[in-house]
């Protein structure tokens, strides 16, 4: 995947609809001169009110005047976000990183837990184009029942897997791959906890299928020069934040595999 230029842009965005369940929430900021320019797997950095350093997130929607990020109150400064009131104004570095490559055939979106927000914004692009998209929605429990309509606005088909069955399919969003993979050329993009990505890869690399990651990191700046999101790939140390953070699974080392030199 090809480096994209840091974007130094900054723009005003103001909070204008929220739904919070718990710890989890999706936020939607109006951002007339930002939003129109987000691509699907891009990230912003967002001002914490407070707070020093802002906060990545990929955005769930754009290409308008507004877009939503889905989101989890972790730390305190997450939960500071969540709890922003509306009409809360706060600025905005973006957009940043780089994006999802098109796919060959069909697109098969694999996702679970942070993975909500991008691929939402990918299903809903690509099914507005007429592509045939199918998205793989895990989690625990029906706690993040409510994110289904989030995938489905643009026509895709979700399928809603939780680890308890009581939402759903039981079981993990992957175990329904094979039988996808095999019905015909597809590509595969999965984002969320490294299992799950790296179960994804593993299995459209035995069907021959493309497969396109997100990665995570802590990102202070988001544009290179901080240095904490560097990570080890079969084509030497990248910035997540600028070299990515998409990128070919094939090209992924993983937690527990050793850097190649």
């Amino acid at each position: 995947m090809p480096r994209r230029e840091p974007v130094w842009n900054d723009h005003a965005a103001r909070l204008v609809h929220k739904t919070v369940r718990g710890a989890k929430g999706v936020l939607t900021f109006e951002a007339p001169t930002l939003a129109p320019l987000l691509e699907p797997g891009q990230f912003v950095n967002l001002e914490v009110p407070g707070h020093v350093l802002r906060r990545p997130m990929a955005p769930a929607s754009g290409g308008g005047r507004t877009f939503a990020i889905v989101m989890t109150a972790r730390w305190e400064g997450t939960r500071d976000l969540l709890n922003l009131p509306l009409g809360a104004e706060v600025r905005v570095l973006g957009p940043l990183g780089n994006t999802f490559p098109p796919p060959t055939g069909r697109a098969i979106l694999v996702s679970g837990g942070s993975g909500a927000g991008p691929l939402a914004y990918l299903a809903n692009r690509l099914a507005a184009t007429g592509r045939e998209v199918v998205v793989l929605h895990g989690a625990r429990d029906a706690s993040e029942a409510h994110l289904i309509p989030l995938f489905a606005r643009g026509g895709a088909r979700v399928r809603y897997f939780s680890e308890d069955g009581a939402h759903g399919e039981q079981g993990l969003p992957t175990q329904a791959l094979p039988e996808l993979l095999a019905a015909g050329p597809a590509t595969v993009y999965a984002v969320g906890p490294e299992g799950l990505m790296r179960e994804a890869a593993r299995l459209a690399a035995a069907h021959d299928a493309p497969c396109y990651v997100s990665l995570e990191a802590h990102m202070a700046c988001g544009v290179g020069a901080c240095l904490s999101c560097v990570h080890p790939t079969t084509r030497g140390t990248v910035h997540l934040c600028v070299d990515g953070p998409i990128f070919n699974a094939e090209e992924v080392i993983w937690g527990d595999e050793p850097a190649q030199h």
